[in-house]
Formats: structure tokens, sequence, C-alpha cells
């Protein structure tokens, strides 16, 4: 046994592979829950550690060039999710706003707040929906995390979360090196869809939906059918010997973000449980 689950609470997990890295003297491996199969890093990463490696070490600009992208991706979004928000939609953990932009173009009421981009706590007001895309794997504290989501929610209001499937043919055709996986510190937990249906129902959740979905920055066709291809592709963007050119960075990323999108297309007939993304929609329990 190497510890407890922190997704579901189980008491036993396993290794899930020999691999192993080293960051700032701490080893760190991934375990995986024996019972929902649901993986975390171990040990957990600290709030210190976190904090600096946000603060110091990740690379905001790569969502500033592909803004375009992500937008086109919201709006996508929305168009799923409209028959579940209400008026009121808090896009948490959001980035540079994407999701709230598109919300607000689209006449609803919206702001950004994200735990990981500002030191100021989130307002104290409540939404009929929390928008948490692709957050909660980068947590350390899953339970303070729900609580967060709980004291924004009006009752009976929206919960959707969205984050990497641990049960997709990403990871299980390429692991820990899956362009979603970002082990051990960016990605801290990789979800089955029952490992968060228990941590919701922990957390006083109800009527748990989950759904599967290709996106255009992870889907079959792009990272498991071609992934060498476009890996080579996307590191385009990285180049130190380009990015002092003015406008390379954008360039490149408006070529990929078009080549991603086309992916996407080509992705439909992926089987639901191997696609990329699992999503889970949940309502607060008024009672």
């Amino acid at each position: 046994m190497l510890d407890s689950c922190p997704v579901c609470a189980f008491p036993n997990t396993k290794p899930y592979s020999g691999q192993s890295w080293t960051d700032q003297g701490t080893d760190y491996r991934i375990s995986v829950c024996e019972s929902c199969g649901s993986a975390h890093s171990t040990p957990l990463p600290t709030d210190q550690r976190l904090q600096r490696l946000y603060s110091s070490s990740f690379d905001y600009r790569w969502y500033q060039d592909h803004f375009s992208a992500k937008l086109m991706d919201s709006k996508l979004r929305l168009q799923e999710y409209r028959m579940l928000l209400g008026k009121r939609i808090l896009d948490f953990g959001g980035g540079l706003g994407y999701f709230s932009q598109a919300a607000r173009e689209a006449g609803y009421t919206s702001v950004t707040y994200d735990p990981f981009a500002s030191a100021s706590p989130a307002s104290e007001e409540k939404w009929d929906a929390v928008v948490a895309l692709h957050i909660l794997e980068h947590t350390n504290d899953l339970d303070r995390i729900c609580d967060q989501f709980k004291k924004l929610l009006v009752p009976n209001g929206q919960l959707i979360l969205a984050v990497p499937n641990f049960s997709g043919a990403g990871y299980r055709e390429q692991g820990m090196q899956w362009v979603w996986a970002q082990p051990p510190l960016i990605h801290i937990f990789h979800f089955t869809a029952a490992g968060l249906t228990a941590l919701l129902t922990r957390h006083g959740f109800k009527n748990i939906r989950i759904s599967y979905h290709e996106r255009w920055d992870a889907n079959s066709y792009a990272d498991v059918m071609h992934a060498e291809r476009f890996r080579r592709w996307d590191s385009a963007w990285g180049l130190r010997v380009m990015r002092s050119i003015p406008g390379y960075r954008k360039l490149i990323a408006a070529i990929n973000s078009r080549r991603r999108f086309r992916s996407l297309e080509k992705s439909s007939a992926t089987p639901m449980e191997s696609r990329a993304e699992l999503q889970v929609c949940a309502t607060l329990d008024a009672s």
C-alpha cells in the first residue's frame, strides 16, 4: 500500500508504473486507486511549491497566443452547456477568461476567477453555475476546491467539470507521455468517472451526469494516431532560436490551431469512453 486515494477515499493504492520524477529534491511517483482507478502524484505537492511553479515557471504566453482557438472552444462548449447554465456563470480557473467572454457575448452574466493566477479570493457572490474547465487536475487539495465550489453556488446550482480522461485512449496508448498527462506537478490528478462520481457525492452533489468528448487541443486523431507528427508541429511554437522573430509565436499558434480543429473533425468516430475529455455535470444538493 502507498497511501489512500484522495479522490474516492479508498484506503489502498498501488504504483502506476516504475516512472519517477525529481523536482527540487523531492521524488514524485504516480499512485493508482485500487477501487475507483483514478491516479495522483505522490507525495502531493505543497501549496508553496505550486505557487512557485505558477508564478515563475508556467508559460502563460501559450494561452495568450492561442486565445482565438480557446475562445472558439469556449463558444462550442457554451452551446453544449446552454440547458444547464442559468443566467449567472462563474468561470472558475479560466485563466485569461475565454469562457466568461464567450458567455458575456451570448448574453450571460459571467466573470472569471482563477486561483492559480490571482492571489485575490473568489467573490462571495452566489452563481447559478460554476464551470471549471481543466482545473481539478491541477489542485493539490480536492476537498478544499470542492468546498469552494459549494460556497459559490446557489442551492441546486450546477457544477460543470472537465478533466483529462484517465480511462481514454491517450493514457492507455501513451501513459504519462500523452499530451494531457503532464505529470507530476502540472497535472497532479488523473480522473476516472467512478472517482469523480465518488468525490462529488461525498461533497453533497447529486444528479451526476458523465459524458466524454474530443477537443481541439487533445483528440485521438492528433494525439494518439498521429501523436509524433503533432508533437513536432506543436513544439515549433517554443523554439528558442525563432521566438525572437516578431509575430513568430502567434503565426505558429494560428497554423497549429487550424490543424488541430481539423483533427477534431476527424476524431468524431472515437468510441465514447476512449475520448480525451471526461466531463461531469452535477447539482448542488439544497437540503
